[in-house]
């Protein structure tokens, strides 16, 4: 066989196969199309202008990235409420002053300071738990469906430091699993 009609059969092959391995990555979520690389296809196997358009198609979009995209924190603010005469019971931070701005919020995060970074000397108060949501003050119990701010619950030991933080962002569609463990 002449070395023009062996380069031909190739590249006839080699499209083939990245036609045929493109359609089965369609099939399956352009798995394919994500997969195959130029270190795949020997070296002036297959021309790109011969390959079908569509095929030209799905190689040139397996190989762009995506847009540019928000990261997910764009809008989100740390919040500190900070108890100016210290405290030990229950401490809170919203995700913004007023009620209606702080439930368009999630805290995802959170946390309490009950000392100075200097001293560490809590005076004996100790964190009993730490979550997010608001409490509801006149039933000293967490407002239910409300994760727009941070809560900590101490011993009832006071502390001349005290600030609860919470960093929040705007978003309410973050889901709430609860899982049972039998331990």
């Amino acid at each position: 066989m002449s070395d023009q009609r062996k380069s031909k059969r190739s590249a006839a092959i080699a499209a083939l196969a990245v036609g045929g391995a493109l359609v089965v990555g369609s099939a399956g979520g352009a798995y394919a199309g994500h997969k195959i690389q130029t270190s795949d296809i020997a070296k002036n196997a297959v021309a790109y202008r011969k390959l079908g358009v569509g095929v030209q198609h799905k190689l040139d979009n397996a190989a762009k990235p995506g847009p540019k995209g928000d990261n997910g924190l764009k809008g989100a603010i740390y919040r500190v409420e900070n108890y100016q005469n210290g405290g030990g019971g229950s401490a809170t931070v919203a995700c913004a002053d007023d009620d209606a701005t702080s439930q368009k919020y999630t805290a995802i995060a959170g946390g309490v300071q009950g000392s100075t970074v200097a001293d560490q000397a809590t005076n004996g108060f100790a964190v009993t738990s730490s979550f997010p949501g608001r409490m509801d003050w006149d039933t000293n119990t967490p407002k239910p469906n409300r994760l727009d701010g941070w809560i900590v619950l101490g011993n009832g030991k006071h502390t001349d430091t005290l600030k609860v933080w919470a960093l929040c962002v705007p978003t309410t569609d973050i889901a709430v699993q609860t899982v049972d463990l039998d331990n």
